[in-house]
């Protein structure tokens, strides 16, 4: 384990965090910049306290074509939480693939289904 804030491999477990689903999240304490964190320090899952799980299932549920209202309901989450999560992992888009080679144009397809992320725009 590297520390993500100083990149020191000076890294010692902290602890552990429980979520309701009973899934455990490892702490850890570098001992060169003394800063502590967690496996999923640097994730779009980061300060997240909802299991990866659920938040998985959602955006299945959005990709499926499920309405976020319906999501929520289904969940028993706020449509505003899962509107969240797609926030989250839209942002992190940068780091799902390479650089665009200059001059060239990528086009990143869906199963037939649109989610507004931040903006209320039509597709193009």
């Amino acid at each position: 384990m590297q520390c993500p804030h100083c990149q020191s491999q000076q890294v010692v477990k902290n602890g552990k965090h429980h979520h309701q689903d009973g899934s455990v999240i490892q702490n850890y304490l570098c001992r060169g910049c003394r800063k502590r964190f967690s496996e999923r320090t640097g994730t779009p899952m980061c300060r997240l306290r909802t299991p990866s799980s659920m938040v998985s299932l959602a955006m299945k549920m959005r990709t499926e074509g499920m309405g976020i209202r319906a999501s929520g309901r289904v969940l028993e989450k706020s449509h505003v939480s899962i509107m969240r999560w797609e926030q989250r992992l839209a942002d992190q888009e940068k780091q799902w693939s390479p650089p665009v080679p200059e001059g060239r144009v990528i086009t990143v397809e869906g199963d037939e289904v649109y989610t507004r992320v931040g903006e209320n725009l039509p597709p193009q």
